[in-house]
């Protein structure tokens, strides 16, 4: 991850503070320094893990029990939000990264589409800010999707009935 790609996700997580009054949410950023910050492991039934650090061996044992890890690019695990900033190739209508080798990264072999079903599975709740989008776009995307998992909004449906 370059220092560009890194500026794009402070970007992105400096709108999402000014659009949090209330600091509900707690966004970590992927800063690809091998710490692992944002890694989950997800298996094939949901079930879900935080794991900052894993040996190779860490890592072989849980994909033997059906685990695979994923490092998104923001991560508000209280929450269960998901933020990945996507890069295109073509434009919005053009093939991202389809079947990209994700492990040159240090991830296991997964395209788009299958992160998407893990996170999924996990009921993790997933945002794709995408590169060509103007910045005013970003920043309405970004809001709505806010408003739409705001953590006390259940809370709130609860209280009126």
């Amino acid at each position: 991850m370059g220092i560009q790609d890194l500026e794009k996700l402070f970007h992105i997580n400096q709108m999402i503070k000014e659009i949090d009054k209330e600091n509900q949410y707690n966004f970590i950023i992927d800063t690809d320094t091998k710490e692992g910050k944002t890694r989950i492991i997800i298996d094939e039934l949901g079930t879900w893990q935080k794991v900052p650090f894993l040996t190779k061996e860490q890592a072989e044992a849980f994909r033997k029990k059906g685990f695979r890890q994923f490092v998104p690019d923001l991560i508000d695990f209280k929450n269960k939000i998901i933020i990945e900033y996507q890069e295109e190739s073509e434009g919005r209508q053009g093939v991202l990264r389809r079947r990209g080798k994700i492990n040159k990264k240090g991830h296991d072999e997964f395209s788009d589409e299958d992160k998407d079903i893990f996170y999924d599975l996990a009921k993790f709740n997933q945002l794709k800010i995408w590169e060509n989008a103007a910045p005013k776009k970003q920043r309405a995307e970004l809001e709505i999707f806010l408003k739409l998992f705001l953590p006390n909004k259940v809370q709130n449906i609860l209280i009126r009935k």
